[in-house]
């Protein structure tokens, strides 16, 4: 594919391709933003990027991070621990005037994958940004160091740090990306002081760390995180990619795994092959429940100062607006058809002990049951599943405002929190990108029965038998956010689809552009419902139908989980 013209970078000239979806906007992969962290600057700060020579054509995605894949049998990715690169797509032409002009440098949205910490990359075909671009926003997304090689913590690291702290090399990867965007996004159009960073489940928890980060403060305007905040005294986030470590812990387990590896010293990790490195990289966290993975971010006194309940106490994250939100089917909700009422009062009992077990039934089973006493013979009364899911999805919704509530006691910024309902079509078999699939497929595993799970595994059970469709499950949503449906191999999209992409993309596109995903004064294309910000009733729901929905049906069961969640240290 020809290359077009020019344009320059800080570290030397470069130049981009059309895409393949849309000849008027440019791409450039595999920018590399900072040296490789091989050997010596294997758990070091990123290092500054040597400039080039000439001509650098970006018209391939870079290196992805070191890492393995998540199931077994997937096939193992060529990586490379030269891989710190961002890839842009704008829609501003190459020939045009590139420097900063006030009223025409365009928005810029920065994205940050999930993958429990330990997976993924900026190239994974669910982020091509051609549509988004299209909307007039400069995408911007990057690699960042994932696994041992990411957040290793050490009494070592830390001591020769030169700030007593350790273990979160990906987030100062993402750091040093932010920092390149400032420094360079004007040579693509982008305005580098209107930047929205975003991100997904371990991306999410990552914008949100960088919200609260005193190093990060002034690199973005807006926020966007995507299977998002929780209440601080949510017990969800001890399981979830929020789940971080404290240092004197993380220090503890990273000299284990000096042991482990049969090392002493940090200079003799540094020297061990990568597949020596990586074995164990996908552990879990044995000593919490739920499933965090072993290897993620630790509260280091430094890039992560506060606790994520000391944050909001002290006025800690930036005061600008967020969009936040989670999907109809993760957080708690279940697929096993076979899930009877004696599971559910059995994980009731389990999830909300005694005295609050009895308000749950009476709020959710037993309000079901007399509405369903009273139907007609042919209606199909709420079975143990449905009431457990609508319990959960109330949870989403209501540890959404919650987080609102405590972060509007020192900001005024607004918060626009949603739940998106749209399940997409189930997929055929997808490639392997990341080390991970790149869509949910349906699985053959029995599920167990939650009533015989051990303790508070029930979240995490989430497969059904086989064929059966996950809802709108975790990540369903981000192909709709992209708007690049027709680049996810595997789908067979409706219209009720695209239709949904459009809606969902505008609202994205609109939160990036203003501060507001129903634009604000910027006139939009797309004629939208009103995407107001969350309270202490109301939530956007993203779907088919997009509108203000209560948080639960009653202002009972919103009392009731604001009690749940009073009952939890906060994390």
């Amino acid at each position: 594919m020809a290359h077009l013209a020019p344009v320059r970078i800080t570290s030397g000239a470069i130049a981009g391709v059309p895409s393949a979806y849309n000849k008027s906007i440019t791409v450039y992969r595999g920018i590399p933003y900072a040296a490789s962290t091989a050997g010596e600057n294997r758990w070091r700060p990123p290092q500054p990027v040597l400039a080039w020579e000439g001509v650098r054509v970006a018209d391939k995605f870079g290196p992805i991070c070191p890492q393995v894949p998540m199931a077994a049998g997937e096939h193992a990715p060529a990586y490379s621990e030269d891989c710190l690169s961002v890839n842009v797509w704008t829609p501003v032409s190459p020939t045009e005037k590139t420097e900063k002009i006030p009223g025409k440098s365009l928005p810029v949205f920065v994205w940050i994958y999930g993958g429990r910490f330990t997976s993924g990359a900026g190239s994974d075909p669910q982020f091509e940004g051609t549509g988004l671009a299209a909307q007039g926003v400069v995408v911007v997304t990057l690699n960042y160091r994932l696994g041992i090689l990411g957040w290793l913590a050490s009494t070592e690291l830390s001591a020769a740090s030169g700030h007593n702290a350790s273990g979160n090399y990906g987030l100062l990867d993402q750091l040093a990306a932010l920092k390149w965007v400032r420094d360079n996004i004007a040579a693509f159009g982008g305005d580098p002081e209107a930047v929205t960073i975003g991100g997904q489940s371990a991306g999410g928890a990552s914008v949100g760390l960088h919200l609260l980060s005193p190093l990060s403060r002034g690199l973005f305007r807006g926020v966007i995180n995507q299977s998002g905040f929780r209440d601080p005294r949510d017990p969800l986030l001890g399981g979830l990619a929020p789940a971080y470590r404290l240092k004197e812990r993380a220090e503890h387990e990273g000299d284990s795994v000096l042991a482990e590896k049969g090392v002493a010293t940090i200079d003799e990790l540094r020297k061990l092959p990568l597949d020596v490195l990586l074995e164990g990289n996908n552990r879990n966290d044995t000593d919490r429940w739920g499933t965090p993975p072993f290897y993620r971010p630790c509260l280091d006194g430094y890039l992560f100062p506060l606790s994520f309940a000391g944050a909001l106490e002290q006025g800690a994250p930036a005061d600008i607006p967020v969009m936040t939100g989670h999907n109809a089917d993760e957080g708690g909700t279940y697929l096993d058809p076979e899930f009877t009422v004696e599971d559910l009062r059995a994980c009731a009992e389990q999830k909300y002990g005694p005295k609050l077990a009895e308000r749950f039934f009476a709020l959710y089973l037993e309000s079901n049951s007399n509405s369903n006493s009273n139907s007609n013979s042919s209606d199909i009364p709420a079975s143990a599943l449905s009431i457990w899911n609508e319990a959960a999805r109330d949870n989403s919704r209501i540890t959404t405002a919650l987080w609102a509530e405590a972060f509007h006691k020192h900001a005024s910024s607004p918060v626009y929190g949603y739940i998106f309902t749209h399940a997409p079509p189930s997929p055929g078999p997808k490639p392997v990108i990341g080390g991970r699939n790149t869509g949910a497929t349906a699985t053959t595993a029995t599920p167990m029965p939650m009533s015989k799970a051990p303790r508070n595994v029930y979240t995490y059970l989430k497969n059904g038998p086989s064929g059966m469709s996950r809802g709108a499950f975790h990540g369903a949503e981000v192909p709709f956010v992209f708007d690049n449906l027709d680049v996810q191999e595997g789908y067979t999209w409706a219209a009720a689809d695209r239709d949904v992409a459009a809606s969902v993309s505008t609202y994205w596109a609109n939160f990036i552009k203003t501060g507001n995903p129903s634009g604000g004064d910027a006139p939009t294309q797309t004629i939208l419902p009103p995407f107001q910000p969350i309270d202490d009733s109301s939530i956007m729901s993203l779907g088919q139908d997009c509108a203000m929905v209560p948080l639960a049906k009653t202002p009972e069961r919103v009392a009731f989980w604001r009690d749940y969640m009073a009952q939890h240290a906060p994390f």
